[in-house]
């Protein structure tokens, strides 16, 4: 087994599609077809069943896929070590990053980090919260920055709190919310939790036909006094309405949160320290 079948088994066990694994690996569906059976004749065993949804991973390359993941894992540090010979910091860096986290806070901080570092091979994918979660529980990722609160007993450090607000548009200010539509959008659990929360507690009915997951849109909406919504402090740097921080009858502000979650033996490594390192630097 060669480096590149650990590189194709990895990556179409994430895609479950021919077509599209061979775009991303540079080769013809034909070529990786021909891979994946002499890689099935050489382990002695079938690794993947075509169907109608895709290929599907069999119990054998299920329980190969862990050890696969390792060797590759294991390769990057070697060249992480290599590549730090030369006493200029190198190796690869991969992280994945909330959506709103990346289109309002990341630009500068790759900026400042490609700036320093310009030999670490830097890869950023940007998800939704709840998806990242999921890639660090399997494993295919080693270091989100997440929003929300989620259980993880490794490697946890808060980045920042922020406020969240109701709001509304220059219009609206006096109108009953209960008679403005609900501009709602889709979000992890704990938000979602918290915002039923506050709506319950001011007596406020949530219902709406305006279901909207761009941020930039629900705020170009609400500047039309189409709707009104409950939005973090992160997006609002340049909203033109009217908004007001929340709390609960507990007297609690309603904060959200953003976290630094990684596994410990990536955080070792040095170009993932000082990644962290102006991380910390720039959320003084």
């Amino acid at each position: 087994m060669t480096e590149k079948d650990i590189e194709l088994l990895t990556d179409l066990s994430k895609t479950h599609n021919i077509t599209r694994t061979a775009e991303r690996l540079y080769t013809t569906q034909s070529a990786l077809t021909k891979r994946v059976q002499s890689l099935e004749e050489e382990l002695g065993c079938q690794l993947f069943i075509r169907s109608k949804k895709g290929v599907l991973l069999t119990p054998a390359a299920e329980s190969i896929l862990p050890y696969v993941r390792k060797i590759e894992q294991n390769m990057d540090q070697i060249r992480n070590i290599a590549s730090c010979s030369d006493g200029e910091l190198g190796g690869t860096l991969r992280v994945g990053v909330a959506v709103n986290h990346a289109r309002y806070k990341l630009p500068d901080l790759l900026e400042a980090f490609i700036d320093r570092f310009p030999k670490v091979d830097l890869q950023v994918i940007v998800k939704r919260s709840p998806d990242l979660y999921k890639d660090l529980i399997s494993g295919d990722t080693n270091l989100v920055i997440i929003r929300g609160d989620y259980p993880w007993t490794e490697g946890d450090f808060l980045l920042c709190e922020e406020a969240v607000y109701l709001v509304k548009g220059s219009k609206m200010k006096a109108r009953d919310l209960n008679d403005v539509p609900f501009i709602e959008r889709t979000s992890d659990v704990s938000f979602d939790a918290d915002v039923s929360r506050w709506m319950r507690e001011n007596q406020i009915r949530r219902h709406s036909g305006l279901q909207i997951n761009d941020v930039e849109t629900i705020i170009n909406m609400i500047e039309r006094n189409i709707g009104w919504s409950i939005l973090p402090e992160i997006c609002l740097s340049d909203f033109d309405g009217a908004k007001e921080p929340l709390s609960f009858k507990s007297g609690n502000a309603f904060m959200r949160r953003t976290h630094l979650l990684y596994r410990p033996d990536y955080i070792k490594l040095p170009q993932v320290q000082a990644f962290i390192e102006m991380l910390k630097e720039m959320r003084k």
